[in-house]
């Protein structure tokens, strides 16, 4: 059998009636020989409430028990997923892999928790965002405390690198928020910068995602995390862009608002895609576009300007998946899997489905 056999676990979320539960299924996966799109990243919400403290959180006031329940629920889990998929392939036990999954959700949803409010956001996983459901004061707290309780398990682990680079992550979560601030009320529509917001809101936590596992297993040869940061910062951008594009309906499976951040005003990167040639009359007739059709007006080859996009990001998923291939010198033979794996991860990303 291979040494790429490992536990994963696998969740499902059931419904009963009216009342929803949450239940978990333990799979024996060979995961080199079943794909990760068997694992449902992008095809279904998963629950995530076991990746709370919930002896810790007993002891805290029921609001922030309630919101911390609340945003998670239900979600991708994509992050938790992917750290997960990484550990496993370097023989992480199960606790070890919940150590990482439990990390990195509590970055993102406590990031999710203080830019829905920034955003003034109202609609979260199909409910109302804990600011409205809750007060800003309380989901900004929760935001907080899931960030000092990553700190704390950290603390305990004692692993001062994996402290260090998860605190340059929180703080480039901090810098990417502020520097999207700049760009509101449609100030620049210039790709570099909406890259750069990129790079720190989300393609920080897909680094995190690739290096922590190496990281948290004492592997921290300086040319395997040059290549895992270049393959995580790539992964962030596509997947960015692929949001960007579901903002103007395309390949929009989560049914997402359309024209989010036209209403937000700001310009995302298909938006800045979309604009480069053209008028000052056409930019201004975009920021009022409130729906698709009026966008489709404003642009007649909006699907050839879709393509031209698509092929842009098809050349930084080739790129990604030629770095993937440099990982084989530093992965042990039974740990060379991990490289196919990652490479559907790539696809999916951006496509959102399987390739």
């Amino acid at each position: 059998m291979s040494g790429c056999r490992t536990n994963l676990l696998k969740k499902f979320l059931t419904r009963t009636g009216k009342k929803q539960k949450c239940s978990f299924v333990l799979f024996k996966l060979r995961i080199d020989i079943i794909p990760i799109h068997k694992l449902n990243v992008f095809t279904m919400p998963i629950d995530l409430s076991h990746l709370l403290d919930k002896k810790d959180l007993k002891k805290q006031p029921i609001e922030l028990r309630k919101i911390c329940e609340q945003i998670f629920c239900k979600g991708k889990g994509l992050r938790s997923q992917l750290v997960s998929m990484v550990g496993s392939f370097i023989h992480f036990n199960q606790k070890e892999q919940l150590f990482l999954s439990r990390i990195v959700e509590y970055i993102h949803n406590s990031s999710l928790l203080h830019d829905d409010f920034i955003d003034h956001s109202r609609v979260r996983r199909s409910q109302k965002t804990a600011w409205l459901e809750f007060s800003p004061a309380q989901a900004v707290l929760a935001g907080d405390y899931l960030l000092a309780k990553v700190n704390i398990y950290l603390a305990q682990e004692g692993n001062t690198v994996l402290i260090r680079k998860t605190a340059e992550v929180i703080c480039q979560l901090a810098e990417g928020e502020f520097l999207q601030r700049e760009l509101i009320s449609f100030r620049d529509k210039n790709l570099k910068k909406r890259n750069k917001v990129s790079e720190l809101k989300t393609a920080s936590l897909f680094q995190w995602c690739l290096q922590a596992p190496f990281i948290y297993k004492n592997r921290k040869e300086r040319a395997l995390h040059l290549i895992l940061d270049r393959i995580g910062f790539c992964m962030g951008l596509l997947f960015q862009r692929s949001d960007d594009l579901m903002d103007f309906s395309v390949r929009n499976k989560d049914k997402k608002p359309y024209l989010a951040d036209i209403r937000q005003k700001q310009f995302n990167s298909f938006a800045c895609f979309l604009l480069q040639g053209s008028s000052i009359h056409k930019e201004e007739q975009l920021k009022q576009a409130r729906s698709i059709s009026t966008v489709s007006r404003l642009f007649p080859d909006f699907k050839d300007k879709v393509q031209a996009f698509d092929q842009i990001n098809i050349k930084i998923i080739e790129k990604t998946k030629q770095d993937l291939n440099q990982l084989k010198p530093f992965l042990k033979k039974q740990e060379q899997a991990l490289i196919p794996g990652l490479q559907e991860w790539v696809d999916y990303v951006y496509w959102r489905k399987q390739q």
